[in-house]
């Protein structure tokens, strides 16, 4: 005869706004379990009492709630108290370091509900339970309780308050639960911001169909909008936007829509219909009636399906794709609140689509790719972030990591968890600091905390490090390319040595200068820097970074006297007027104005002009994406290299690529073969060592396919979890904290 147990469990993870609690309260009802379960600022807690403890506990860990994650469980016998029932209690507050919950697109049961006439919240544009929704955009302080959302606002109805107070609900305790008779309204403004009599999503339609631009209040943020197929919508929302080549995101109306547009594989297609829908980069395809504006020059394409139930409505009445992308300033934050759009974006939209939900906390679309079967990171926003990860061991201080400088982000090192921040945006403006500075408030009011310790690049200027300076307190710099690695190392929870690669545009180098090309053995601790790029330079600074051209000049200038340059048959020549190129030969000559870098996202750039793919780039990494258009995976043979005490020379390739004179495939493919070579050079010399890489280089799909296949599964570390870019530094320079401070190597 069984025997009854008394347990008390503490459950860590991603365990709140995910509909955990009527999980565990169904679990305990099957088990016949008697006890409670509640919400704490550190987790769920569980009493249970039964004969059937160790079967309960067990199902715990099995049929999650689909956007749950259950990082630790711990499960100790508990003091003799009598229960009579199990109860689903009221949360305890106060300080903690529980997962955030995420948001999440909406699910197909919702879905189901809004497209059912007979149903009360038919064609609703805010329809949610506990399995999709806002979540992180509208919390205040966790722990996740309607009264800590901008959702308090909004008093339920007896419909939605007997099903938020039914365990058995899949609404019950989901804290954006409304109808449309107690929740958010549409309206529909001019730019004045004066609302427009009518129905808000036929306006909406209207305006979009007539080839106008709107802004949509989403999850997160607001989008603009346009129809995708329309040359002249899309072109004016560039000139207007000050946008003119970077590709735009596309959302369609359905997966069938989508697949006549673009050409996917079923890794891709999960992402696309899954539960996040993030924006997924793919395979455009050729002779549609897309607008070649929408991605000039290049034959890849984001694109997502509607996440939202408003998205939704949209698409009834709009049988053509539309442009979706964030309502911005250039590399600034997303907008929010529609008096933004108002004073900042009138020039751009004809009219907005706003609702009274209040969004607390920003956040972009998260944007992904696919390499070889693997996801690969580019912009960590919904549904992936704030990406927790859970330590082994509690910090005995609060850790703050500012993170860089573009793609910024924060990370937050508190009790067992260290916490990634979403994509902020690159910091330089008015906007972006001040979103920066209300980003770490924020994690800082989530958490109750005041960290102790801040973590920043070594860059002296960047305004993440000017920011940890001006708090007075105990700050380090780690460098840049280290902090890559130890970002990688950081997703997959590597301490041991590793053969590390930094591959980027460029950072700030331990000895000043501009590094970006770098190999290192390193581990927690610190790094041996034991290969990098041979320095070249970068003419006119800054100015060369906008002008891959100036860079290549300046390798024609490493390999050819002034007099074969103006003689060679050069896309990169023909970039200049004569004069041009002397007045930059004196300069990289006297070394006026010409710093130097050691920058793989630079070479990327250099061989763009010398290929004759793009001469003035209108955005990063311009170069490296119109390459991967041409490389042909047949082509393997990599162009020649030297490696003198560990300084990689290409001076060889420069003139291999040369003699091609333009032949774009040839020049693209044995590039990234060479890129291949190079990392394949330092792995065969250290074989036992884990392969762990970062940077935005690495955001090239050709080339992380051709890693993949090189250096296959066991030794080769990706991240896929956060950005492989600057979006991770602060995960990275946290993690060395994380490691060094308490045991005073800081």
């Amino acid at each position: 005869m069984s025997v009854e147990s008394f347990y008390k469990i503490t459950i860590k993870g991603i365990v709140q706004g995910v509909g955990f609690r009527p999980f565990v309260y169904r679990e305990a009802i099957r088990h016949g379990i008697c006890g409670f379960v509640c919400n704490t600022p550190d987790g769920v807690i569980i009493e249970a009492q039964g004969k059937e403890c160790d079967a309960f506990i067990n199902a715990l860990q099995h049929n999650l709630p689909e956007r749950a994650r259950i990082d630790s469980m711990e499960c100790e016998p508990s003091s003799f108290t009598q229960f009579s029932d199990f109860q689903i209690r009221e949360s305890i507050l106060g300080d903690g370091g529980v997962a955030i919950p995420l948001d999440t697109a909406l699910c197909s049961a919702c879905q189901a509900e809004m497209d059912d006439p007979n149903n009360r919240r038919f064609r609703y544009p805010f329809i949610n339970c506990t399995d999709c929704g806002p979540r992180y955009t509208i919390i205040q302080t966790p722990p996740y309780d309607r009264v800590r959302t901008s959702m308090k606002h909004f008093t339920m109805c007896s419909e939605c308050a007997a099903e938020y107070t039914d365990p058995s609900s899949r609404r019950y305790h989901a804290e954006p639960i409304s109808c449309k008779e107690c929740g958010p309204k549409l309206t529909f403004l001019d730019i004045c911001g004066d609302e427009i009599v009518g129905d808000p999503i036929v306006l909406a339609v209207d305006m979009l169909k007539s080839g106008k631009i709107i802004a949509l209040k989403g999850l997160g943020g607001f989008h603009l909008m346009c129809n995708a197929i329309s040359d002249s919508a899309v072109a004016e929302l560039r000139l207007r936007k000050h946008r003119k080549a970077k590709p735009l995101a596309v959302m369609f109306g359905s997966i069938e829509q989508l697949e006549t547009y673009v050409s996917i594989n079923e890794v891709e297609k999960s992402h696309i219909t899954g539960a996040i829908k993030p924006i997924v980069i793919v395979d455009a395809l050729k002779g549609t009636n897309l607008s070649p504006q929408i991605a000039p020059y290049i034959d890849r394409l984001g694109v997502f399906l509607p996440y939202t139930p408003l998205h939704r409505l949209l698409f009834e009445h709009i049988d053509f794709p539309l442009v979706a992308t964030s309502a911005n300033i250039s590399d600034e934050p997303i907008m929010i609140r529609s008096s933004e759009v108002i004073n900042r974006l009138s020039h751009v939209v004809d009219g907005i689509l706003d609702h009274d939900r209040v969004i607390i906390n920003a956040l972009d679309d998260a944007v992904v790719q696919i390499a070889e079967g693997r996801l690969v990171m580019l912009r960590m926003g919904r549904g992936f972030a704030p990406h927790t990860f859970a330590l082994a061991s509690p910090l005995q201080n609060d850790i703050l990591a500012l993170g860089a400088h573009q793609k910024s982000a924060i990370a937050l090192g508190v009790k067992e968890n260290m916490i990634l921040s979403p994509h902020i945006g690159d910091l330089g403006s008015v906007e972006a600091d001040g979103y920066f500075e209300r980003t770490v408030q924020t994690f800082k009011r989530f958490y109750d905390v005041e960290p102790s310790v801040l973590v920043h690049d070594l860059h002296p200027q960047y305004a993440s490090s000017v920011f940890a300076v001006s708090q007075k307190k105990e700050h380090y710099g780690i460098q840049h390319h280290y902090a890559h690695i130890l970002a990688c190392m950081a997703e997959y929870g590597l301490c041991e040595r590793v053969l590390g690669f930094a591959y980027d545009g460029t950072g700030y180098g331990a000895d000043g200068s501009l590094w970006g090309g770098e190999v290192m053995i390193a581990d927690t601790h610190g790094y041996e820097r034991i290969g990098f790029l041979k320095p070249f330079a970068l003419l006119g600074g800054d100015k060369a970074i906008k002008e891959p051209r100036r860079i290549a000049l300046s390798l024609l200038f490493e390999n050819y006297t002034l007099d074969e340059v103006m003689s060679l048959k050069s896309p990169t020549v023909e970039a200049f007027l004569p004069h041009e190129i002397r007045t930059l030969h004196h300069m990289w000559l006297k070394n006026i104005n010409a710093p130097r870098s050691s920058s793989m996202g630079r070479l990327f750039d250099a061989v763009a002009s010398l290929g004759g793919f793009v001469q003035s780039l209108d955005y990063e990494g311009q170069g490296g994406m119109m390459m991967e258009s041409f490389v042909d995976d047949s082509i393997i043979e990599p162009f020649a290299f030297e490696v003198n005490d560990g300084m990689i020379d290409l001076s060889p390739m420069v003139r291999e690529i040369i003699s091609l004179e333009g032949d774009k495939t040839q020049i693209a493919s044995r590039f990234i073969s060479t890129v291949e070579a190079i990392m394949s050079y330092y792995a065969d010399q250290y074989p036992a060592l884990p392969i762990v890489v970062g940077g935005g280089v690495f955001q090239n799909r050709a080339l992380m396919a051709r890693l993949y296949r090189r250096f296959g599964e066991g030794r080769f570390y990706v991240q896929q979890q956060t950005p492989i870019n600057d979006g991770s530094i602060a995960l990275g320079q946290l993690y060395y904290a994380v490691h060094n401070m308490e045991k005073g190597r800081l």
